[in-house]
């Protein structure tokens, strides 16, 4: 692999992203559109001969086969979707590239937002002046797809495994709470310790704060967990320290820097976000090979939330 890796990434890099239709007619506006891969939709049937390519999105030898069938006629469904908006050119997509992440203005041209900013707010007027951002038809089909994409994936898991997950909720919050009463009594039993000067043994107490006789691969009798098993596990408390530390410093740079305009309630709201999505994303993810970002959800909540403020919804 390492060898054949030369021949599409070095000597012939047409064939990482294989447009062979378009060199039949390499002046066909339409044939580029659906079966280009630079800007069309790479309705191709052998569309590269590069295995990164192909593993980009996808990791065809990690998921079942089924799995990958099912996201591929989406796929071609979607496509078909994309080509109904652009040439009837709903909402203006006939004008910009067909499949394209960028925004554009009412010339055709990117959206420059420095036009419509005064301190890195937007000013209604300048907006008004300007123009409304434009989006192609591949990205609008993309957003359209991510509002459905929310509500369907609860629904789904909840028909599916909802009682499994509603188990498995309660299990989240039960050893939390064993987490939190374990490591009361365990710094409780510290400071006695050191306040009768045995320090190593506050330190020790310290140390396995969060520590229980349960193992992360209870359950599991697979040829990797018996490899694994032979050294030991990273303590819980480290993973709850370096969660920590990161939540306080997230708090002080929104209270710090005020001028990113970002409160610190949106710390709070983006946890709760993907404490509700975690386990239904998870799930999905292990049955699929696939799952939704939540970028798209929380840049919609907190523009509402903060209109005006682009650059908030950025840290989300």
């Amino acid at each position: 692999m390492i060898v054949y890796f030369w021949l599409p990434g070095y000597l012939f890099q047409a064939l990482s992203l294989f447009s062979w239709m378009t060199w039949i007619a390499p002046n066909n506006f339409n044939l580029a559109i659906v079966t280009g891969s630079q800007t069309g939709l790479g309705f191709n049937p052998i569309s590269s001969f590069d295995w990164n390519t192909f593993s980009t999105n996808f990791f065809p030898l990690t998921f079942p086969f089924y799995s990958y069938v099912q996201q591929y006629i989406g796929q071609f469904l979607g496509g078909l979707v994309i080509l109904a908006l652009y040439y009837t050119n709903t909402k203006d997509t006939g004008y910009l590239p067909i499949n394209s992440s960028r925004i554009f203005d009412n010339t055709g041209s990117p959206y420059n937002i420095s036009k419509i900013l005064v301190n890195d707010v937007v000013d209604e007027s300048l907006y008004q002046a300007y123009s409304p951002p434009y989006y192609a038809a591949g990205n609008l089909v993309v957003y359209s797809i991510f509002f459905l994409f929310y509500p369907f994936t609860m629904v789904f898991v909840l028909l599916d495994s909802g009682k499994i997950l509603g188990k498995a909720y309660v299990n989240i919050f039960s050893a939390a709470w064993q987490q939190v009463k374990r490591a009361g009594r365990s710094s409780v039993a510290a400071a006695k310790a050191l306040g009768q000067g045995k320090i190593r043994e506050a330190a020790s107490l310290m140390y396995h704060i969060l520590d229980d006789e349960t193992s992360v691969y209870d359950g599991f009798d697979d040829v990797w967990t018996s490899f694994a098993r032979q050294y030991p596990e990273v303590p819980d408390w480290w993973f709850a320290a370096v969660a920590f530390t990161a939540f306080i410093f997230a708090i002080v740079i929104c209270a710090v820097y005020t001028q990113m305009g970002t409160p610190v309630w949106t710390i709070f709201f983006v946890i709760g976000l993907n404490l509700i999505f975690l386990v239904p994303s998870t799930y999905l993810y292990s049955i699929s090979g696939t799952t939704e970002g939540l970028n798209v959800l929380a840049e919609l909540i907190v523009g509402y939330a903060l209109p005006g403020h682009p650059e908030v919804s950025q840290l989300p």
